[in-house]
């Protein structure tokens, strides 16, 4: 049977992110395997972290398979999965059969590493094979991510909203796409995840809720920001022992964006590197409210707070709450 120009003979699949991985070799053999086609008959899978006498692959059952003609199927697909071992062991003989490939068969193989620089890599080029290259995301791609999977559920969700979920769950793809799909469940007829569905299933760190009691304040919500602080107090009584540091470290993170917005910087990069991607407009917000000087005397007065409990003269909860309404009152 003649061979769809477009049908791959041999795809990779490598990279260090498992769940895009997986993904990619779902979508693959979907491809070259539609459901009318009974995969029992079409399709052999190996294990490459096995030795050959456990099943593992071998380049001779592997060949083997690819050149038995398909039955009831258009062709006949191996998959060799975990197969960096087996590409190292049988690569002389790899790069022969990509040279002379088998017209009815498609070699799938799943790998950490296949660098551009060998022979194997270009001879599969070569033919016009397909490499899917699945990386783990840094910070903008997961926000990107987050927002994919999310309109893949049928629900939207906010950038700022997306760029904090990536911040309390991480970057990892396999997570990510799980929390995803328990927020469009717990949604459910509301076409949006809103920030209140994160912060109801996902939950806040200690850090996380002493970022957010300062960014209310920050940006004038003295109310928000007593409502969060009170809600500290309420639901993790030890968070007080820790918010000192937790302001502090916040009211560092606009002092250094201060100091790179001086340096020429524009706000579209800062925000990113003070732990505010896609809250540009907050951020510039929280700078245009709080002066370098202005978060210098607010650092120093956590100071002061912070020796005055240690020698039992003040109550750190009062003292906390009323540094929080300096915060929040207009600069002079």
């Amino acid at each position: 049977m003649a061979r769809n120009a477009n049908t791959p003979l041999v795809v990779i699949v490598f990279g260090d992110e498992p769940f895009a991985k997986v993904e990619r070799i779902k979508r693959v053999l979907d491809e070259l395997l539609p459901p009318e086609v009974d995969r029992t008959m079409a399709l052999s899978e190996y294990d490459g972290a096995q030795p050959e006498g456990q099943g593992g692959p071998t380049f001779a059952r592997v060949a083997d398979d690819l050149r038995t003609l398909p039955f009831l199927a258009d062709r006949r697909v191996v998959l060799v999965r975990e197969a960096d071992v087996f590409i190292q062991s049988s690569r002389e003989q790899l790069e022969r059969y990509v040279a002379d490939p088998a017209p009815s068969g498609t070699l799938v193989m799943e790998c950490k590493s296949f660098p551009k620089t060998t022979r194997l890599y270009k001879a599969i080029v070569k033919i016009n094979g397909v490499l899917h290259e699945c990386r783990k995301l840094n910070q903008r791609d997961a926000i990107d991510f987050i927002l994919s999977e999310a309109r893949r559920q049928g629900k939207r969700i906010d950038p700022r909203a997306a760029s904090r979920l990536a911040d309390l769950i991480g970057a990892q793809q396999g997570v990510l796409s799980a929390e995803i799909e328990k927020l469009s469940m717990y949604a459910a007829d509301n076409p949006s995840i809103t920030d209140a569905d994160i912060t109801e299933l996902v939950g806040l760190s200690r850090e996380e809720k002493i970022f957010a009691v300062m960014d209310a304040a920050l940006t004038g919500q003295l109310s928000e920001a007593v409502r969060l602080w009170h809600h500290v107090l309420q639901t993790d009584p030890s968070g007080i022992y820790k918010a000192l540091g937790g302001m502090a470290f916040v009211l560092r993170r606009l002092l250094n964006a201060h100091r790179m917005v001086a340096e020429g910087m524009p706000i579209a990069g800062v925000a990113p590197k003070v732990m505010m991607f896609r809250r540009e407009r907050e951020l510039k917000m929280e700078l245009a409210r709080n002066s370098a000087e202005r978060l210098r005397s607010l650092l120093a007065r956590l100071a002061e707070l912070d020796k005055a409990s240690k020698l039992g003269l003040r109550s750190l909860e009062t003292g906390i709450e009323a540094i929080l309404i300096e915060v929040a009152r207009p600069a002079a």
